[in-house]
């Protein structure tokens, strides 16, 4: 983990964004609000990098319990206890902007993330082949019920109509399937 201090980025296009690049590694650069340039240069921010591989900027503050450690998330939003900030979009982790940032419990987080990776029969989250059927079921767990949204004939349509029903029941800040990936597929019947 090294320290380092943080860096405007200065580029031509500047003047026409509300938001800047600012270097926190030498290979890695954040993305914050402009407004946000003065609050954040005034700590000295590091990136680190948790056990499933997702990066985090972090600083350390001194309180009256003690030095402990603050996101930068959190530092921007100073959400209410029990709460924390997590980047809506995971695939681009150091986009700290406003807009990109949400507020949420631990379990409101899990609406937030894509389908874990492991030996299933779609690459959507909500959605699994049928054999019996020949068919796509989509899928969606509310409140620790599960829920049937019916059996689609692609795999793409199923993915959709989980989107649909999680903006539904989660609203915004639900996980949304990014439909028509090149690495779509069809379940070939035997």
């Amino acid at each position: 983990m090294e320290m380092l201090t943080v860096c405007l980025e200065r580029t031509a296009d500047m003047a026409n964004k509300d938001w800047v690049y600012i270097s926190v590694h030498p290979d890695e650069k954040v993305k914050i609000d402009k407004e946000d340039v003065e609050r954040v240069s005034s700590h000295s921010w590091r990136v680190t990098h948790g056990t499933t591989g997702r990066s985090r900027v972090v600083t350390s503050v001194r309180t009256p319990q003690g030095v402990r450690t603050l996101t930068l998330g959190k530092f921007l939003l100073n959400p209410p206890n029990g709460k924390q900030v997590y980047p809506r979009r995971f695939n681009q982790g150091l986009d700290y902007r406003k807009d990109n940032l949400v507020v949420c419990t631990l379990s409101e987080r899990q609406r937030l993330l894509p389908k874990k990776r492991s030996k299933t029969t779609s690459q959507y989250r909500g959605v699994s082949f049928s054999k019996s059927s020949g068919k796509w079921r989509a899928g969606i767990e509310v409140k620790g019920s599960s829920i049937n949204l019916g059996e689609y004939r692609t795999e793409a349509d199923a993915a959709l109509a989980y989107n649909e029903a999680a903006r539904k029941f989660f609203g915004d800040i639900a996980y949304q399937n990014n439909v028509g990936r090149p690495q779509e597929r069809r379940r070939r019947r035997d």
